[in-house]
């Protein structure tokens, strides 16, 4: 265990607070790294002392706590701290070295990776709520422990400066299904205090536009919440999920809309085929619907395998879905679905085997794809992520004519062998 202080402008400010509270409640100044920017280095070696570690990282908060994390090798156990702390109280524990030890001992019995304590320092507020929470609650970035993994991605802060801390909660969340917070113990500093460059109205402006982005990528996980002076991100009730381990989601990189055009041309021709509400048992609450299935099928009653109707049907539009998979879709496939104009509630994809490849294309806007909460611009974007242990489902703002294409393995042993037309099949596993 470290704790790791990124501190900007406020050497002294460190020194009569968080690095005073630390030492009166025995942390001993070689478990402290504080880091800073080059052009402060010699001012915080003077103000604090040669006894503590000082490195330089990065400017800006954002940017420091991610050379924090490289900093530190994986599965390292980190805490911060914010630079300005006046005072902890730990409730039932008897050292802070118990609090943090026992945080991460939770974490790893319970498959978390990210602790925090209550975000607020009056007692009273604290001592009414439970001890330790798993669902989804706010981890305070002034006060927060992780265990380290520094080369994920899906846990890299994309939007966020000011509320790098909601992004980060939610993050985690999303990525392990818990968060875990110690509700009673608390510390006390100037909560949500509106800092870094500019003025005030200019910060103010910042803080919008970050919650709004929130809002548009996370809109089951929280809503917007004015507060006196800027609006605020706050975080719904959502309980924890069992500890799995998921695939990770991949974006690849944007594909030129000339690649789709001769399939757009053909489907504008092609009147896709209306499914009812119960011409699929699995999809029941989808309603009417325009889809069809190329590639590898089971029939539905004779339970044999082999190409599907569409793919029978209409040869021409199988060739070109076939040939552009084999262009963007960098794992081996048997089937894909044809959706137009297809708003899907939210579900799994209970019978597709490892992951599937999803991209969209067409004269239309809305109708992005929320996976597990965050929202996906799936336009001539290939999104790979694993259907049948993620929910997701469409956002129903859908205008113009879209479709969207999936690339997928009904079964593991249908990814080898033949095509769905008779010949050797090109989309075979890539190794």
């Amino acid at each position: 265990m470290n704790i790791a202080i990124p501190s900007y402008q406020r050497p002294n400010a460190l020194r009569e607070k968080t690095l005073r509270v630390l030492a009166e409640h025995g942390i001993a100044k070689n478990q402290i790294h504080i880091f800073v920017v080059s052009t402060e280095e010699a001012a915080y070696k003077e103000a604090v002392g040669s006894d503590y570690n000082i490195v330089v990282g990065e400017l800006g908060l954002v940017e420091q706590k991610r050379f924090i994390e490289h900093y530190y090798p994986e599965g390292h156990h980190i805490v911060f701290l914010d630079d300005d702390i006046e005072a902890i109280d730990l409730d039932v524990f008897s050292t802070l070295i118990e609090l943090i030890e026992t945080a991460h001992q939770e974490c790893v019995a319970r498959g978390a990776y990210i602790w925090s304590v209550y975000p607020v320092w009056n007692p009273y507020f604290r001592k009414t709520k439970e001890p330790l929470s798993t669902s989804l609650k706010m981890c305070i970035g002034g006060f927060t422990g992780i265990i380290n993994r520094p080369d994920d991605e899906e846990l890299r802060l994309k939007w966020c400066r000011d509320r790098e801390d909601v992004e980060r909660t939610l993050k985690y969340f999303i990525h392990d299904g818990i968060v875990l917070r110690f509700n009673r113990v608390g510390y006390k500093t100037k909560f949500f205090a509106i800092g870094g460059h500019g003025t005030l109205t200019q910060r103010i402006e910042a803080i919008t536009a970050e919650v709004q982005i929130l809002n548009e990528r996370y809109p089951l996980l929280g809503s917007i919440r004015q507060k006196k002076d800027y609006p605020d991100f706050r975080l719904n009730a959502v309980s924890a999920r069992p500890k799995h381990k998921k695939e990770p989601i991949q974006l690849l990189p944007v594909i030129e809309a000339t690649r789709f055009a001769k399939l757009y041309e053909l489907l504008k021709k092609h009147t896709v085929h209306l499914c009812s509400s119960a011409s699929r048992s699995s999809r029941l609450d989808f309603g009417k619907h325009r889809s069809e299935q190329y590639g590898i099928t089971r029939a539905r009653f004779q339970g044999t395998i082999g190409p599907s109707r569409a793919s029978r049907k209409y040869p021409e539009i199988h060739d070109e879905i076939m040939r552009l998979g084999r262009e963007i879709c960098p794992f081996g496939f048997t089937s894909v679905q044809l959706n137009n104009n297809t708003v899907c509630p939210p579900h799994y994809d209970s019978k597709n085997a490892g992951s599937s490849l999803l991209v969209s294309f067409g004269d239309y806007t809305g109708c992005n794809i929320v996976i597990e909460g965050t929202v996906y611009d799936a336009r001539h974007m290939p999104i790979i992520f694993n259907g049948s242990e993620r929910e997701h489902w469409n956002t129903d703002n859908l205008s113009g004519n879209k479709y969207s294409l999936v690339y997928y393995s009904s079964a593991p042993q249908l990814v080898r062998g033949r095509s769905p037309r008779g010949e050797r099949s090109e989309s075979s596993p890539k190794s």
